[in-house]
């Protein structure tokens, strides 16, 4: 899958400093709303943590892609964010540094599928995402994670 155009460097958020998986997810959407994808912050948010109540996205590894659908999307997003030290995700402990937060437009219910196969695949990789996760600048993340190619099935 090709992330060029899903994720542009202002799409990634990296030093996030909270405490809290609710503060982190809304600064890592911040530049969906920036960018006009996402046309209602507070709604889209509020999907977003209903979703995350009702089965956490934490991934294993660190790693959490949260997302939500909602009338508020005007098109397919990817948002990055780095947290500068792991926050609890979930009620059972589960430690997070890295979240991939993506907007799903109503009127396309399983655009995102593509994009979550792409991403489970990345986070396969323990190294990559440690790689991933000492980069230095937004363009730095963007260009890591365009660059990865999944492998494909045989």
């Amino acid at each position: 899958m090709d992330l060029t155009r899903l994720l542009p460097a202002g799409h990634c958020v990296i030093e996030i400093s909270t405490d809290c998986y609710k503060e982190a997810i809304r600064e890592t959407m911040q530049p969906l709303v920036d960018s006009g994808i996402v046309t209602d912050a507070e709604t889209f948010n509020n999907r977003v943590l209903k979703r995350e109540a009702q089965i956490t996205t934490a991934i294993g590894g660190g790693v959490a892609v949260p997302h939500a659908r909602s009338r508020d999307v005007t098109r397919l997003g990817l948002a990055v964010g780095v947290l500068d030290k792991p926050v609890k995700f979930t009620e059972e402990g589960d430690e997070i540094s890295l979240i991939f937060l993506i907007s799903i437009p109503s009127f396309a219910p399983v655009a995102h599928m593509p994009l979550l196969q792409h991403l489970a695949s990345f986070v396969r990789y323990p190294k990559k995402v440690e790689k991933l996760l000492g980069s230095k600048t937004p363009a730095a993340v963007a260009k890591y994670l365009s660059a990865y190619k999944a492998r494909a099935k045989k």
